[in-house]
C-alpha cells in the first residue's frame, strides 16, 4: 500500500515538473493580450481593424487641469515643464498633444502660404479683391510680426488662414506644451497628453495612470493649494480595474474564510482543501500550458472565463474523496460517474473550437486540458490516501434529506420538475432584456466622474468616439468623397443632426477651394489693382504649384487618414460630437457606399454581443450533447429509461438557468457575464445529475453535492454584491443557478436501479 501511494505521488510530481518545463519554454515566445479589441472575431471588417490599429481615437487623449492662486502660476508651470520631460521618456508612450503653435505645424502653412485662403478671404478675392489688398496693406504697415514670405504670399492669405484655424482649447492660450488662462484671481493650466497605449487594455491603462499620478503627487506635494482635475477614458479604465481588483480581493478573502470554516466543520481537517488546491494547481498549469502551445497569442480574459474550473475542481474532488472513503464498493460506482461527467464536459468544451472566436477557442483548449488533468488526479484518490468521509452529523443530515426526497413518488417528482421549469422560463420570457454595452465592464468612482464633467465643461475640446469612417482602395479615391461630406456638415448642423465635428478640411482647404483660389489669384495679378499692389510691394507676381501639392506631412494628417503601401485598404475619418439624430445621420451617409457611422466602443459592445450569442448557442449545443451522451451511457437497462433520466437532468439545468437569469434581470439586463456564470451552472448541473442518476448511495452523493454547491456559491456568489456590473452579473448567476441545481438534483427518479433506495 505504501509503495502504491508513493508511486502515485511520484506521478503527480513528474506531471507537475513536465508541465512546468513546457510552460517555462513557451512563455517567452507568447505575447499576452489584454485589450477587448484583440478578441474581435476573425472575420471582423478589415477597415475597422485598420482604423482601430492605426488611428489615435479621442479616448486615448487625456487632460490634466490645474487651478490655483495666480501667484503660483509661474513656479507650477516651471515644475510641469520639467516633469513632462521625465514623463514622456517612460515606456507607456505618453507625449504632449501637438499644438497649433508648434514649428512643424506652422512650417506646413508657410510652405503653402499664398494660395491657401479661408472661405471669407476667397469670397473677397472673387468679388472684392481691393478690400483684400487694403487689409494686407494695413497689416504690413502695423508693427506686428509677419512670418509669411511676402514674395510668395503678398496678400498674407497664409497668416490669415492660420489665425482663423479652430482653437484646440477655446479660451486657453498656448504656452509650449501647456495652455493657460486667467479667471479673476485664479489661473488655470491645461496639460493635454496623448498615449499610444490602448485605453481598453487594463495593463496599458494602469501603466499610463501610474506615471501620471506620480506627476500629480509631486505637484500637490509642492503646491497644496492647487486643485487637479483629470479627464480621459484611460483614467476610468484604470480606476475600474483597481476597483474590481479591490472588490475581488475583499470578497475573495471573505469567501475563503467562510469556505475554510465550512470545510473544517464538515471534515474536521483541511486535508480536502489541500487536495482541492493541489488538483486546481495541476489542472490550471495544464490548461495554461495547452493554451500557450496551441495559440501564438494568449488573452488574459481567457483566465477570467476559466474561473469556472474552480467550481468543477471542487465538485470532482469532493465526490471522489467522499466516494472513496466509503470503501471499494462505493468507489466502483463513483468512478463511472466521474468518467461520464468529465468526458461529457470535456466534449462540450471542445465544441468551442468550432466557433470563429479566438477567445472561445482558447477557453475550450484550457478547460478541456484542465478537466482531463482533474479527472486523472481524482481517479488516484484511493492511492494518494486523501479520501476522507465527512463528520457523522453531516452524513446524518443528508440521510435525513434523502429520506425526505424518497417519500416523493415518481409522478410527483416529474410534476415538480415541470412546474420548476415552466414558471422560471415563463418569468424569463416576460422579463428578457439584453445590454452588451462595454461600459458595464467598468464603474468609475463618483469623484472621477465629477472631474471628467468639470474638465469637459471648462475646455469644450472633447469629441465623442463616433466618427464618419470612409474606406476605399487608397487615399486618392477617398479625398473627393471626404470633401463632399465635409461640405454637408454645416447643413446637417442646421438640421439638428449633429452639433460639432473635427474634419481634415477644418485645417486645409478642399481641392475645389484650392483650384478656385489659384484661378482667382492669377486673374487678380493681371488686373490693374493687382499689378498696382505688386508695384507698391516691389515684387513680381508669384507662381503657384499644382493644386494637388502633397500635404501628407501635415502633423494632423495621420489623425484623419491612414493607408499602407502594398495594401488596398485605406481609411479616413471625420470626428463627431453630440450627435442628436443618429438615425438621420446614418440615412444621409447611405448616399456614399464608402461611408459609415462608426464607434469603437460600439464595436467593442457588438463584439461582446456576438460572444454572448455564440456562448448561448454553445450552451444549447452542450445541453444537446449531454442529453445524447447521458442517454447513451447512463447505467440503465432500457433506452427509454436512460432518455427519461437524461431529460430530467436537462430540465433541472434549464430551470436553474431560468431562475438565475430572472433574478439577475431584476437589477440589470443580461450580458455576456451572465452567460459565463451559466456555463458553470450547466457543467455543475451535468455533474450533479450524473451522480444522482448513478447507482451510488444517494446520501453519499448528496454529501458531496451540498459541500460542492455551498463552497461554489460562497466563493462566487459573494461577487454578486460587486459595484461593477459585469462582476455582479457573474456572481448572481452562479449564486442562484448553483443553488437551484443543488435543490432540484435530488428530485431525479432512480427507481430503475435494482436494490437502490
Amino acid at each position: 500500500m505504501q509503495r502504491t501511494r508513493g508511486f502515485a505521488w511520484f506521478l503527480l510530481l513528474v506531471a507537475g515538473a513536465v508541465l512546468s518545463g513546457l510552460l517555462a519554454v513557451r512563455v517567452p515566445m507568447v505575447q499576452w493580450q489584454s485589450s477587448l479589441l484583440d478578441t474581435l472575431p476573425q472575420e471582423a471588417d478589415p477597415y475597422h481593424k485598420r482604423y482601430l490599429a492605426s488611428q489615435k481615437p479621442n479616448e486615448q487623449r487625456f487632460l490634466l487641469l490645474f487651478s490655483g492662486p495666480e501667484e503660483l502660476q509661474a513656479p507650477l508651470q516651471k515644475l510641469l515643464t520639467a516633469q513632462l520631460t521625465a514623463l514622456t521618456e517612460h515606456a507607456s508612450g505618453i507625449t504632449p498633444l501637438s499644438g497649433q503653435s508648434s514649428a512643424q505645424f506652422l512650417q506646413v502653412y508657410a510652405e503653402h502660404a499664398g494660395y491657401w485662403a479661408t472661405p471669407a478671404a476667397l469670397t473677397l478675392l472673387q468679388h472684392d479683391p481691393q478690400q483684400l489688398i487694403n487689409n494686407a496693406q494695413q497689416r504690413l504697415q502695423q508693427p506686428l510680426p509677419v512670418w509669411a514670405d511676402i514674395q510668395q504670399d503678398p496678400l498674407l492669405l497664409g497668416q490669415t488662414y492660420v489665425e482663423s484655424l479652430p482653437e484646440v482649447f477655446p479660451g486657453f492660450q498656448a504656452s509650449g506644451p501647456l495652455y493657460q488662462r486667467r479667471q479673476g484671481d485664479v489661473f488655470q493650466l491645461l496639460l493635454p497628453l496623448t498615449s499610444t497605449a490602448d485605453a481598453l487594455s487594463q495593463t496599458a491603462a494602469e501603466q499610463v495612470t501610474q506615471q501620471v499620478e506620480q506627476l500629480i503627487a509631486q505637484v500637490q506635494q509642492q503646491f497644496p493649494q492647487v486643485e487637479v482635475a483629470r479627464s480621459g477614458l484611460i483614467f476610468h479604465a484604470s480606476a475600474a480595474a483597481a476597483q474590481a481588483k479591490s472588490e475581488m480581493t475583499w470578497f475573495g478573502g471573505l469567501s475563503v474564510i467562510v469556505v475554510l470554516l465550512l470545510l473544517l466543520w464538515v471534515f474536521r481537517s483541511l486535508r480536502q482543501l489541500f487536495f482541492a488546491a493541489l488538483t486546481l494547481a495541476l489542472s490550471s498549469l495544464a490548461g495554461i500550458t495547452a493554451v500557450l502551445w496551441a495559440f501564438p497569442h494568449a488573452h488574459l480574459l481567457t483566465l477570467v472565463f476559466a474561473t469556472t474550473l474552480i467550481g468543477l475542481c471542487i465538485d470532482y474532488v469532493f465526490h471522489a474523496s467522499i466516494g472513496a472513503s466509503h470503501g471499494r464498493h462505493s468507489w466502483r460506482h463513483v468512478v463511472p460517474a466521474l468518467l461520464l461527467g468529465a468526458c461529457t464536459t470535456i466534449a462540450g468544451f471542445l465544441l468551442l473550437l468550432g466557433l470563429p472566436l479566438p477567445l472561445m477557442q482558447q477557453l475550450g483548449v484550457f478547460m478541456a486540458a484542465a478537466l482531463a488533468v482533474v479527472l486523472l488526479v481524482v481517479l488516484l484518490t484511493p492511492q494518494l490516501g486523501l479520501a476522507q468521509s465527512p463528520k457523522p452529523q453531516w452524513q446524518a443530515l443528508h440521510q435525513t434529506l434523502e429520506n425526505g426526497y424518497q417519500r416523493l413518488s415518481s409522478r410527483l417528482r416529474l410534476s415538480l420538475l415541470c412546474i420548476a421549469c415552466f414558471v422560471p422560463v415563463a418569468t424569463l420570457a416576460a422579463l428578457y432584456d439584453t445590454d452588451d454595452a462595454v461600459q458595464q465592464l467598468a464603474s468609475s468612482p463618483a469623484s472621477l466622474l465629477a472631474q471628467e464633467q468639470h474638465v469637459r465643461a471648462q475646455t469644450s475640446a472633447y469629441y465623442d468616439a463616433d466618427v464618419i469612417l470612409l474606406r476605399g482602395p487608397d487615399i486618392a479615391a477617398l479625398y473627393p468623397i471626404y470633401g463632399e461630406i465635409n461640405a454637408l456638415l454645416p447643413q446637417w448642423q442646421q438640421q439638428g443632426i449633429l452639433s460639432r465635428w473635427q474634419s481634415w478640411f477644418d485645417y486645409v482647404p478642399t481641392p475645389q477651394q484650392l483650384a478656385t483660389t489659384q484661378a482667382a489669384l492669377e486673374k487678380l495679378w493681371q488686373q490693374p489693382e493687382g499689378q498696382a499692389y505688386l508695384s507698391w510691394l516691389g515684387i513680381d507676381a508669384p507662381s503657384y504649384p499644382p493644386t494637388s501639392g502633397g500635404i501628407a506631412h501635415h502633423p494632423l494628417y495621420p489623425a484623419f487618414f491612414n493607408a499602407q503601401e502594398n495594401d488596398a485598404a485605406a481609411v479616413a475619418i471625420i470626428r463627431l460630437a453630440d450627435i442628436t439624430d443618429r438615425a438621420a445621420l446614418k440615412q444621409a451617409l447611405q448616399h456614399w457606399p464608402q461611408a459609415e457611422l462608426f464607434n469603437p466602443l460600439t464595436q467593442a459592445s457588438d463584439s461582446l454581443a456576438l460572444y454572448r450569442q455564440q456562448l448561448a448557442l454553445w450552451l444549447l449545443g452542450l445541453l444537446a450533447l449531454a442529453w445524447l451522451l447521458l442517454t447513451w451511457r447512463l447505467p440503465a437497462e432500457k433506452l427509454q429509461q436512460r432518455a427519461l433520466i437524461s431529460t430530467q437532468i436537462i430540465v433541472i439545468i434549464i430551470s436553474a438557468i431560468a431562475c438565475a437569469f430572472s433574478v439577475a434581470l431584476l437589477s440589470q439586463a443580461l450580458n455576456l457575464f451572465h452567460l459565463i456564470g451559466a456555463m458553470l451552472v450547466v457543467v455543475l448541473g451535468i455533474d450533479y445529475g450524473v451522480f444522482c442518476a448513478s447507482p451510488i448511495q444517494r446520501a453519499h452523493a448528496l454529501q458531496a453535492i451540498s459541500i460542492s454547491a455551498l463552497t461554489t456559491m460562497v466563493a462566487f456568489g459573494a461577487l454578486s454584491f460587486s459595484s461593477t456590473p459585469a462582476i455582479a452579473a457573474f456572481g448572481t448567476t452562479v449564486l442562484v443557478g448553483v443553488g437551484v441545481t443543488a435543490l432540484l438534483a435530488p428530485v431525479l427518479s432512480t427507481a430503475y436501479f435494482k436494490g437502490h433506495s
